[in-house]
């Protein structure tokens, strides 16, 4: 972004005022971090600083520049770095969050009271406490339950491509397809300083992502994924129809989970490993006797029973015939692939 200075208030001799780096302007990050810290509402409207520094994790002396929070129980990440300095910036907040994604209210009374006795503040723990509560809008340390997704925010005087590129597509593939559920989010904010009037000036620009496109973004992320749910959807579907009309699936045929498939569910037990094909594309489990109007009904309810959720697991992928050592998916795909072949021939 550029500024232009206005000599006696008009256009005509209106010139840029070049943009210092905070490096060449003399000032290091933990200056502009402390300035951050102190106001944080004013760069950040809704959140309130809880701790610089903070290091309050199991093995590792690793120290977070900032770490906030904000009135909807989202943690926040905030790294500073000086002009090239930034190199892996993105990783490092990345680490941060998944360390304190445990982190529980008692830690952020612990972390905010110490860096509040730092700074001087004659505040005890127990009104630091008081003053963190009505901030979050909760009675007491019960009703707080905090995000397990910190958001994370990158701040320096210039990114390089490596790093923008990277922030875009975790954004893009993690991010919120939601409002109000959360998600990755990284935030790049480039910092400026600039000469005026023989006075200084310091400028925040968040370049990513663009505020004004921010619902645009989350809103296009939920109708990708729908559209892709749509499409296993879909293929499941056909996946079924294809073995129903090859004769493979009939009533009665058994199907059986995949080894090794459903590893982290800890199925032991056999009757909930099988499942006998109904017709029109349902499946009768052997677990619980119910049928099921689709595959991924049945396999959503093996999941629930195992207190599991089922995530974009592929069903057809993860059951096989009992006589068959290929998925369901596997053999839907080879049997398409001769259908292919037949077609090409006597099109020739």
């Amino acid at each position: 972004m550029t500024f232009f200075l206005l000599p006696n208030n008009t256009t005509a001799q209106a010139h840029g005022v070049p943009k210092i780096s905070i490096k060449d302007a003399g000032y290091t990050e933990n200056q502009i971090r402390d300035m951050v810290a102190a106001k944080i509402e004013d760069f950040f409207p809704g959140l309130k600083t809880i701790s610089t520094e903070f290091t309050s994790w199991q093995d590792s002396t690793r120290r977070l520049d900032i770490l906030a929070i904000d009135t909807e129980s989202n943690l926040w990440v905030m790294e500073f770095k000086r002009d090239n300095d930034a190199a892996h910036a993105e990783l490092q907040a990345i680490r941060y969050a998944a360390m304190l994604s445990v982190c529980d209210f008692g830690n952020l009374v612990e972390a905010g009271f110490k860096y509040r006795t730092k700074l001087g503040q004659t505040i005890t723990s127990e009104e630091w406490e008081v003053e963190l509560l009505k901030f979050l809008g909760a009675s007491n340390a019960a009703d707080v339950e905090l995000s397990e997704i910190p958001r994370m925010v990158l701040i320096s005087s210039q990114f390089n491509k490596e790093i923008t590129t990277t922030v875009l597509w975790l954004n893009e593939m993690f991010g919120s397809t939601e409002k109000g559920v959360p998600g990755m989010y990284i935030m790049c904010i480039e910092v400026g300083l600039y000469e005026m009037g023989g006075q200084r000036a310091i400028h925040f620009d968040q370049i990513i992502p663009i505020s004004q496109a921010e619902e645009y973004q989350v809103q296009a992320r939920a109708k990708a994924l729908d559209g892709v749910k749509k499409q296993a959807k879909a293929k499941r579907a056909r996946t079924v129809a294809i073995l129903e009309s090859a004769g493979l699936l009939t009533v009665g045929s058994q199907i059986v989970v995949v080894e090794g498939r459903l590893k982290a569910l800890n199925v032991t037990s056999t009757q909930d490993r099988q499942a006998t094909f109904a017709g029109d594309g349902r499946f009768t489990w052997a677990g619980d006797g119910q049928t099921y109007e689709s595959l991924n009904a049945l396999t959503g309810a093996l999941h629930s029973k195992y207190g599991q959720t089922m995530g974009t697991i592929q069903a057809t992928q993860s059951w096989r015939l009992a006589s068959s050592g290929l998925t369901l998916a596997e053999q839907a795909d080879q049997l398409a692939a001769v259908g292919n072949g037949a077609v090409t021939a006597i099109g020739a």
